[in-house]
């Protein structure tokens, strides 16, 4: 018993100096400290594995429950990194982290710093710039981004990028032009979600019998799926059964 004690106590002692010694938060070593076993299974689990696995899968799904333990952890690291080096890629990763942290007005201005000289109509940082202006409510920007970057990057494709601007044209009451755009993502588009936003604006126009359709379609479609997709994509069956026309 004194052994097995002894054991969890370098154990603890460990995963505490190696949290301390690599920079993670400080709520690591508290937990670990004094919520010893549970402490110690997390910070592996959420920690190291995902720096041992070569999975992609494993570190994603890692990655996804690190952020919700601890949601500033991406955006620390991205800082951290463009501090040491103030790069396109270092700052474009700070801008994403941004986005997914909330600080949609700190992305937008490093999205629009990185458009400049040879990356001024890059189609990335563009679309990333029309992400942070959606993020921000300023639905009329949001196109006129998206119109950029289609008149300077004609083959460049983005189904994100076409909902973003359908969604956009919806919310300045665009409406027309919004079916326009829906009804093309509607045939290309990956998932559930544009054809369930094209019916439900359908719906929203008076159109019930084209609308009834498309919710049809789409909860039809989402049941002949596999577990795992149906899965996924349940956000959007639920909303067609919730908004179909009687």
């Amino acid at each position: 018993m004194p052994a097995i004690g002894l054991l969890m106590l370098l154990a603890q002692l460990g995963c505490a100096i190696h949290a301390g010694r690599t920079g993670r938060p400080f709520f690591w070593i508290y937990l670990v400290l004094f919520v010893p076993m549970l402490g110690m299974v997390a910070y592996f689990a959420l920690e190291i594995l995902p720096e041992l696995a070569g999975s992609r899968t494993a570190r994603k799904a890692a990655s996804g429950v690190s952020r919700i333990i601890d949601p500033e952890k991406g955006y620390r690291a991205a800082l951290r990194e463009v501090q040491i080096a103030s790069t396109t890629a270092t700052k474009s990763n700070l801008a994403e982290q941004c986005l997914l942290t909330g600080r949609d007005d700190e992305a937008a201005a490093l999205y629009e710093e990185l458009l400049t000289g040879l990356h001024a109509t890059d189609a990335g940082l563009m679309l990333g710039l029309a992400r942070a202006h959606f993020a921000r409510g300023d639905y009329a920007q949001t196109a006129a981004v998206l119109e950029r970057l289609r008149a300077a990057n004609p083959d460049y494709r983005s189904a994100e990028g076409h909902l973003l601007y359908a969604r956009s044209l919806e919310l300045q009451h665009k409406t027309d032009a919004a079916l326009y755009e829906y009804a093309a993502l509607a045939e290309y588009y990956p998932g559930q979600e544009a054809k369930s936003r094209y019916a439900l604006l359908l719906k929203e126009t008076g159109d019930l019998a084209a609308a009834k359709q498309l919710f049809a379609e789409v909860c039809q479609a989402i049941e002949f799926m596999p577990k795992h997709a149906r899965r996924a994509q349940r956000e959007w069956y639920d909303f067609a059964k919730r908004n179909m026309p009687a």
